[in-house]
């Protein structure tokens, strides 16, 4: 039950010029066609990662993204400003043009 395969009877020049003589003049558009399918399942998994929510463990929570100033530091700061003017007009003129140098 054993076959022989001969690999050089089979002449693959002939069946390549075969298969060129039949499709050539629809390559391109094979080409393009595929391009295109590939191109529309990149959308199609960028639009699916896009809409992605993140699962139960991945989600952060408001209280851990929300940083915690001592009060006790500003109202030092405070009292620091009111004591002295020139602190006190350096923080204003911070107030009103804060991208000032």
């Amino acid at each position: 039950m054993s076959k022989n395969i001969n690999l050089k009877s089979v002449n693959l020049k002939a069946l390549v010029k075969k298969f060129y003589k039949r499709f050539g003049k629809h390559m391109i558009f094979a080409v393009l066609i595929a391009i295109l399918l590939v191109y529309l399942l990149i959308v199609l998994r960028i639009s699916s990662l896009a809409k992605a929510e993140p699962g139960p463990d991945q989600e952060v929570t408001v209280t851990n993204s929300i940083p915690k100033v001592d009060k006790n530091a500003v109202n030092q700061i405070q009292k620091l400003e009111q004591s002295n003017t020139q602190i006190h007009s350096l923080f204003e003129s911070a107030r009103n043009n804060p991208f000032q140098e």
